[in-house]
């Protein structure tokens, strides 16, 4: 009778530690699943690396103003001028088309045409100076993507063969400043013939603005 008893003992102890086992087993992989379930959560709560230095990224700096009508002349890919700045002095006309359209350039057949904006065009009139091929100009504004024809001829007044010329080329000098009588050269620091009675003598007798 005592060894049934002690038989039933000890295979009754060996239940109990394998269901004891089987539990551990299963309160194991519940932690596990949460520490990687909470391991998952937290790399998504992570906040960004911040740049070197706790600095923000620079922004790239904006292109500096053309100051060389060469650099338009020569530029094979002229829509990258597109919406750039200029600021000219000494530039030549080279001819006129209308009292806001004239072309610029180191002779005749190198030219950049120059549309005036109303601010620029009104300056003109109110100084009642009428622009003639040789005069020397200083200008600023933005170079702006060419017209179409159409548009050239029936809106800017040009001609068949001059709205081709220009839609052609591409760009124009949309200008929102103009000085007549500004020359080349390290001695030009102000600009003639803007001021009242000082125009220079080869401009001497352009009296009467430009009506259209």
């Amino acid at each position: 009778m005592r060894r049934s008893f002690r038989l039933v003992s000890v295979a009754g102890l060996f239940a109990a530690l394998a269901v004891a086992g089987c539990q551990e087993r299963d309160r194991g992989g519940q932690a596990g699943a949460e520490v990687r379930k909470g391991g998952e959560g937290a790399a998504v709560q992570q906040p960004a690396t911040p740049p070197p230095g706790g600095q923000q990224l620079a922004q790239p700096a904006a292109p500096e103003p053309i100051r060389d009508l060469t650099i338009v002349l020569v530029t094979p890919d002229r829509p990258t001028l597109f919406n750039r700045q200029f600021d000219l002095v000494g530039a030549q006309v080279q001819r006129v088309s209308n009292d806001r359209v004239f072309w610029i350039g180191p002779n005749a057949e190198r030219v950049v045409p120059v549309y005036l904006d109303d601010q620029a065009r009104s300056s003109l009139q109110q100084g009642q100076h009428k622009l003639q091929k040789g005069d020397q100009v200083a200008l600023v504004g933005e170079l702006r993507q060419a017209p179409n024809v159409q548009l050239l001829q029936q809106q800017w007044a040009l001609s068949s063969q001059e709205a081709n010329e220009l839609s052609g080329g591409q760009v124009y000098l949309l200008a929102n400043r103009i000085l007549i009588g500004e020359q080349p050269g390290p001695k030009s620091g102000q600009p003639q013939g803007t001021q009242g009675g000082q125009q220079q003598g080869t401009q001497g007798g352009r009296t009467g603005g430009q009506g259209r």
